[in-house]
């Protein structure tokens, strides 16, 4: 039994901290979960356990009736006092904390913080458990996983971890998405066809205004010969007030899909287009498209850096996209000298999307220049799928594949060609290349024709040995019967425990992510010049020319 002078002397903030320990969903018997009727809904409500069960759990319980008693009658003291609205505010907080069902909504995610009353206490108590999970909990991993994936050093170059913790949560998902912060995880590019929900929370009721900027950190650039960012989403001038979700919208540039995708999941997921275009806050510069990482050899997995810039005063940032095309165009006059293949290809989609401003600054320079700071950052990553050719054709532009070219291309070039004229004519149509099987991926892979098995004329011998293979393969189909003294090994389960005769023991279903197969160079290429629409189906490259007008240079090499 705990003494009256502990209960008296005990403090708020460990009454707190108990009031979040004994509600916490670890505990069975604290603030359980019951399922209403309609399972469908899968709802669930917070019951209160019973008393006696856990002399401990009682205590606690008339541990937080002294503290929520005392702050009641501090808190009617308070409401006599305008001046005090600050302190006022805090103790409300402190009671709501004291409650042990919002530590159990708040700890199970029942919470919806975009429906709440900004101005109700429940409210003010949710928002305060955010900011401290937010602090406590997301920053430090945050932080730690951005020094991994070396954010810093490519991003904000000459920073420190120390120097660029977050101080606005920024929350990024995409339709089959529920993170509690975004923080490197892979995100297949068809998950990513429509802009993901944006929710930007300060954790402060002064208003202000903010810059979000979408980054690809790895994008490859033959123009410089090297990695380059480029800008896949920006908008200035956000007003923000504690809290401001950004709803999830398409690109303008994506167009229809010919391909059938309803029923995807997994890997293979793709997102429904919203019903409604988003209405975005702020100045829409450069609008969302998509990621679409192209293939390489060796693999690349690209980094997508959302970056929230906090503005100075009410002055809009007026970004100017004639300036950064004139300074990027700088940058590339030596390209007139360079053949096609050996600089970025910009046909007439590529011009419409400002592909040359996109690619004309960067994250860390675009703060500098303007005068913002990084208030809060997240990142995910993302790598070429069998899906991201379909992306490439909706946005209507070419499709890049970067690897280094074998010393001898005869061969390669010869596969290609043959894999190029099999896409054509058998596999792909209107088909995903995820409908495609294993084998006919390997098929694009290796450059070959399949095989098709030559007509024989029937004998008796072949009759016979067509019924002996059918006999043979019915035996290894059939269910094999139980050895002798199979029962009294199947009488006991696994651990131990014994079983009824004759009774099945369930076996332990093993769940598997099926991963998509990948295709190589030679089976990208062939895919891309498959396309009618793609340049690659028509332009014709020094190599390929050399190959098949002067075949006799690279025999016996």
């Amino acid at each position: 039994m705990l003494s009256q002078r502990v209960i008296r002397t005990a403090s708020s903030a460990k009454a707190n901290s108990l009031a979040s320990c004994i509600a916490s969903k670890r505990y069975v018997t604290i603030g359980s979960m019951s399922k209403l009727d309609n399972l469908d809904a899968k709802k669930q409500q917070f019951v209160e356990p019973r008393l006696g069960y856990l002399r401990a759990y009682d205590e606690a319980l008339k541990l937080l009736q002294l503290e929520q008693n005392r702050l009641k009658s501090e808190i009617t003291q308070l409401e006599a006092v305008p001046e005090k609205a600050s302190l006022l505010k805090r103790k409300k907080i402190q009671l709501g904390y004291t409650v042990l069902e919002n530590h159990w909504k708040f700890n199970s995610g029942s919470v919806d913080f975009a429906t709440l009353d900004p101005a109700s206490e429940y409210a003010e108590t949710l928002e305060a458990m955010k900011a401290k999970r937010f602090n406590t909990v997301v920053v430090p991993k945050l932080v730690k996983l951005a020094e991994f994936y070396q954010i810093y050093v490519d991003a904000f170059p000459g920073k420190t971890a120390q120097l660029m913790k977050p101080k606005v949560n920024v929350e990024v998902d995409f339709q089959n998405t529920n993170w509690e912060a975004c923080y490197g995880q892979p995100v297949p590019p068809n998950w990513a066809l429509y802009s993901p929900k944006v929710t930007i929370n300060t954790h402060s009721s002064k208003p202000g205004k903010y810059t979000l900027v979408l980054m690809d950190l790895d994008r490859p650039s033959l123009s410089s010969n090297s990695i380059q960012e480029w800008c896949h989403w920006l908008i200035t001038d956000i007003p923000v007030t504690n809290r401001l979700t950004i709803a999830p919208g398409t690109s303008p540039y994506l167009g229809a899909s010919t391909i059938e995708t309803s029923g995807l999941t997994g890997t293979s997921f793709h997102p429904s287009q919203p019903s409604e275009p988003a209405v975005l806050p702020g100045t829409v510069v450069l609008p969302y498209i998509p990621p679409h990482p192209a293939n390489s050899n060796p693999r690349k997995n690209h980094r997508y850096l959302l970056t929230v810039f906090e503005q100075e005063g009410e002055t809009p940032v007026n970004v100017k996209l004639e300036s950064i095309r004139e300074e990027a165009l700088k940058l590339r006059q030596g390209e007139l000298e360079k053949k096609p293949w050996e600089k970025d290809f910009l046909g007439e989609k590529e011009e419409s999307m400002n592909f040359i401003e996109r690619g004309g600054f960067s994250t860390w320079g675009l703060g500098s220049k303007y005068g913002l700071t990084v208030a809060g950052y997240a990142f995910f990553t993302s790598q070429w799928n069998l899906h991201t050719p379909d992306i490439f054709t909706r946005l209507g532009i070419h499709e890049p594949v970067y690897g280094d070219f074998p010393k001898n291309p005869m061969d390669t070039v010869h596969r290609m060609e043959q894999a190029t004229l099999t896409t054509k004519s058998a596999l792909l149509g209107d088909k995903l290349l995820s409908s495609l099987t294993l084998k006919e991926i390997q098929q694009l892979n290796s450059g070959k024709t399949p095989l098709v098995p030559k007509f024989k004329i029937p004998t008796r011998a072949s009759i016979k040995a067509e019924e002996l293979r059918a006999k043979h393969l019915a035996r290894l189909s059939a269910p094999k019967a139980p050895a002798k003294g199979a029962a009294a090994t199947a009488a006991k389960a696994k651990g131990g425990k014994k079983v009824v005769p004759g009774t099945k023991v369930p076996t332990p279903s093993v769940v598997r992510v099926n991963k998509l197969p990948r295709l190589n160079t030679v089976g990208s290429v062939a895919v891309v010049r498959a396309k009618e629409n793609d340049v690659a189906s028509t332009a014709v490259g020094d190599v390929t020319k050399s190959v098949f007008q002067k075949r006799g240079r690279y025999h016996n090499v």
